[in-house]
């Protein structure tokens, strides 16, 4: 386990004037060595003001920027090398964060996944199956949660993708899919104690949050494993441009211009899946460079890296 000193923990906070405090002083009794950073997204409560009477360091947004940019305001924040992300609307316990600690550094990224016995919300779960299906297909392993919020990681590796990670929503599957296609090790640590929010409100809607999902789906693809997207486009317009080429050949004794289109089309899917490919490998390898890592670090001012514990990463990517 590294030393709690060593650690800051992150909190993005919006609107949450009700439950900031009691998580503040929670953190606080595990530990009094962490660091507690919040980042108050554009609140117009008074979340910020509560934070710094709490004692945590807090940075404010002038408006409301999204999940995944106040995440990343936090983190730029931080000072130490390693850093625990939570929400503080009750679903994740702060008593849980040693649990987490405990794999860290033998692991990039340690996630607190959620669980069949967990109370979280029955719409939501269904979305996060299926994004955990498709994060599958494209990280070629077993993962457990991929849109969990409470998560520990090595600072310096959690601003090497920082260029992928979206303003609001997907940062958690974003920098999932990242570490495990990139070699890095990453644990799913079960925690039962995951619940679905305790304070405030959700504003979760089943039409416009599916949407999100499969707009999701799609940007993960493209990230990290385009000509999975691709490669059954080209081969379906291929085979039907096959299939109508014979039988206008046989009907008509000639191949006309359609199923040439489809030929035609399925090459091109082909070949713009393979250079999509090769782009979002580039570009990962790129951000893998250690003089880019060691220049983005430094740019924040900070310090310098499946069964029921099951793990993920490594060189498979």
């Amino acid at each position: 386990m590294v030393p709690f000193k060593e650690v800051s923990v992150v909190i993005p906070a919006y609107n949450e004037q009700e439950s900031i405090a009691g998580i503040i002083a929670r953190i606080r009794a595990v530990s009094e060595d962490f660091e507690i950073v919040v980042c108050s997204d554009g609140s117009t409560d008074d979340t910020a003001r509560l934070a710094r009477e709490a004692g945590a360091v807090v940075v404010e947004h002038r408006y409301n920027l999204g999940n995944g940019a106040t995440v990343k305001s936090g983190a730029k924040r931080a000072t130490r090398p390693y850093m625990v992300v939570m929400d503080c609307d009750g679903q994740h316990q702060p008593e849980d964060i040693p649990k987490l600690l405990e794999h860290l550094p033998d692991y990039d990224m340690v996630i607190g996944s959620r669980t069949k016995q967990c109370r979280t919300d029955p719409v939501r779960d269904i979305g996060n199956v299926m994004l955990r299906k498709v994060a599958e297909i494209i990280g070629g392993a077993p993962i457990m949660d991929l849109t969990s919020g409470f998560r520990a990681v090595k600072r310096e590796l959690y601003f090497l993708f920082a260029p992928l990670y979206p303003m609001r929503y997907s940062y958690p599957s974003t920098i999932t899919l990242a570490f495990i296609n990139s070699g890095y090790f990453v644990k799913f640590l079960p925690l039962d104690t995951i619940v679905r929010r305790e304070q405030g409100t959700s504003n979760i809607q089943p039409v416009r949050d599916g949407l999100r999902f499969l707009k999701i789906i799609f940007r993960l693809f493209m990230l990290f494993r385009p000509f999975k997207i691709f490669f059954p486009l080209a081969l379906c317009m291929f085979v039907l441009g096959v299939g109508l080429g014979l039988y206008q050949l046989v009907m008509t004794s000639g191949v006309h211009s359609i199923a040439v289109v489809l030929l035609l089309g399925g090459l091109l899917f082909f070949i713009n899946g393979l250079l999509a490919e090769q782009i979002s490998q580039i570009r990962l390898s790129l951000l893998n460079q250690p003089g880019h890592l060691a220049g983005h670090v430094a740019g924040q001012g900070g310090a310098s890296a499946q069964e029921p514990t099951q793990e993920a990463g490594g060189p498979h990517a």
